[in-house]
């Protein structure tokens, strides 16, 4: 649990959607971290919230010093009605990303399925980023109302393993490799280039995870190769951790997934990661490394209804 977390006073959470609400951005700093804090209740119930929540706050509040890709610019938080108190709704648009949260179950959150409604979803077709099985009806009645195409719709485990106990796994690198964290001018290209999930814009992706979240590489020590990684994605999940195959069955993937999770536990954060249901190997690894399935959650991305341009090139 967050070491700064303090206890949050119960407060009424079923509030019907007005046929005419609205979407409303949220822009104060403060009101985000007081949304934030909502989602501390029942800990670790509502951590997929807190954390998603707790990377773009960081990224929001740290722009100013961070390099030249931190543009902004597409990067949007919503509420329904400027109420964001009653229920913990938000919606994140990061381009073509979208995060959506609520403390309620979508049975009982008309709410949230209004607001996801409420989003332009013509173009350029979202990707539902690590939603949670509690708010699947909410995403899918959106999908089938508006009459939209799905690219795909995946299901992942959810893994969780809290931060004391995230810091006391082994961590043994072998004198052929080299831990460290990695380079967004040296190893993003790579990276991207070698990614299952590669598409246009990843790139993009790719370097503000590197510069912006916890990550590490394993190098090999004579030639300084990097040879595996993981980086800790925008909802705060450990994401994109790939061994390549010529240094496979070495225990590389154990030990980056391992040493990223403490670069995250020693900021005080928990560690949660997301492996597709069928993935036997990979969810061997995070059972051996003492992790628990806690849920479920999908990954979801809709095709643009109208064929124009993307609003964003691979730069931004």
């Amino acid at each position: 649990m967050p070491a700064t977390a303090t206890a949050i006073s119960s407060t009424p959470l079923a509030v019907p959607a007005a046929a005419n609400s609205q979407l409303t951005a949220i822009s104060e700093i403060s009101e985000l971290h007081q949304l934030r804090d909502l989602y501390r209740r029942d800990w670790p119930a509502h951590c997929v919230g807190y954390y998603c929540l707790s990377n773009f706050i960081d990224w929001v509040e740290n722009r100013q010093q961070l390099s030249s890709v931190a543009d902004m610019k597409n990067l949007q938080i919503f509420t329904l009605d400027s109420d964001w108190h009653s229920d913990g709704l938000f919606l994140i648009v990061d381009r073509y990303q979208l995060f959506v949260n609520s403390l309620l179950a979508s049975e009982d959150s008309e709410r949230l399925t209004k607001a996801i409604s409420l989003l332009n979803w013509t173009w350029p077709g979202y990707k539902v980023s690590s939603f949670r099985e509690r708010h699947r009806l909410s995403v899918l009645s959106v999908v089938r109302d508006k009459k939209l195409t799905t690219e795909y719709d995946s299901l992942t485990v959810m893994y969780y393993k809290p931060s004391a106990e995230v810091l006391q796994l082994p961590i043994s690198c072998s004198a052929n490799y080299v831990l460290r964290p990695l380079n967004a001018a040296t190893d993003a290209e790579e990276i991207d280039t070698l990614w299952p999930n590669r598409h246009q814009g990843s790139l993009f992706l790719i370097k503000r995870l590197i510069e912006w979240n916890a990550n590490i590489g394993v190098y090999t020590a004579d030639t300084d190769e990097l040879v595996a990684w993981c980086l800790r994605l925008q909802g705060g999940f450990l994401g994109a951790l790939q061994v390549k195959e010529n240094h496979k069955r070495r225990g590389l993937g154990s030990l980056v997934a391992a040493a990223t999770a403490q670069r995250i536990a020693e900021q005080g954060d928990d560690v949660m990661a997301l492996v597709n249901k069928n993935n036997s190997a990979s969810r061997g690894m995070f059972d051996k490394l003492g992790f628990k399935v806690v849920d479920n959650c999908y990954w979801l991305r809709t095709l643009p209804t109208q064929n124009v341009e993307i609003p964003w090139p691979d730069g931004e």
